[in-house]
């Protein structure tokens, strides 16, 4: 099963589809874990978004990150934008996280400003230059926490 957030094109694909339509209609922040076309954990937040479509994917939905997903070296961020994450836009649409983040941590901070209405700083290493992103919880409708996939 796939959906599609408001506001972002991109089609995520669920890896465990099971109960998600349920849990998002509890309104509170929820985790899913999506494989493409970034591979991590999709943490979202009903409130602040205005449509999220549950559907069928026309293509085999177990074909995991490749050939339509995107391997990165590093862990990562994507939060929404008009564009998706493409890789070979410039820059790049997802930010690049210092290997010592602790994605659980930055999870449940995010999951925190969400519920809160609350702001989150994540520093971020790239992939063009080195800076800060800061999320407002009350009105960030998802954001995407990937690990590195190896074989790149």
């Amino acid at each position: 099963m796939d959906i599609r957030i408001e506001g972002d094109p991109t089609s995520w694909t669920l890896t465990h589809p099971d109960g998600a339509r349920q849990a998002v209609a509890s309104g509170e922040p929820v985790v899913l874990p999506v494989s493409e076309p970034l591979a991590g954990r999709l943490v979202l937040s009903p409130r602040s978004v205005g449509s999220i479509v549950f559907f069928e994917p026309a293509m085999d939905p177990h074909h995991g990150v490749v050939p339509n997903g995107v391997r990165l070296p590093e862990q990562c961020l994507y939060v929404p934008s008009t564009t998706g994450p493409d890789p070979h836009s410039n820059p790049a649409r997802y930010y690049l996280l210092p290997t010592q983040t602790d994605l659980g941590a930055l999870e449940s901070g995010i999951q925190a400003a969400m519920s809160l209405g609350t702001t989150v700083s994540v520093d971020f290493t790239g992939p063009d230059e080195p800076g800060v992103i800061v999320l407002n919880g009350a009105a960030l409708p998802f954001a995407v926490l990937c690990p590195g996939t190896p074989g790149r």
